[in-house]
């Protein structure tokens, strides 16, 4: 059991060294994402949209940049399609 945490601390260590301004934004988008899921989780049905919306845009923002700057194109053109996806849902909310 402590070999492969031990794998895990040198990744996260790793990870750390590599870029710790990329880091510690992906935590905090993170922690965005959790956010999101409780305030989601504890609304139903009557979701305060204006509050999710820009906070979920504005943590697939940052890990688009997280993405582009580790080099996945993958990771960069889910969070732009998730990005697009939900600023029309937030146009169409504000719209309304």
């Amino acid at each position: 059991m402590i070999d492969p945490m031990r794998g895990v601390v040198e990744w996260i260590k790793q990870d750390w060294h590599g870029n710790p301004w990329r880091f510690c934004i992906e935590a905090l988008c993170w922690t965005d994402s959790l956010v999101c899921a409780i305030i989601l989780n504890t609304t139903v049905p009557d979701l305060p949209w204006m509050w999710l919306y820009p906070l979920w845009i504005t943590g697939n923002v940052a890990y688009a940049w997280c993405a582009w700057s580790r080099g996945s194109v993958g990771m960069l053109a889910t969070f732009i399609m998730l990005i697009g996806i939900d600023t029309m849902g937030l146009l169409r909310l504000l719209l309304r």
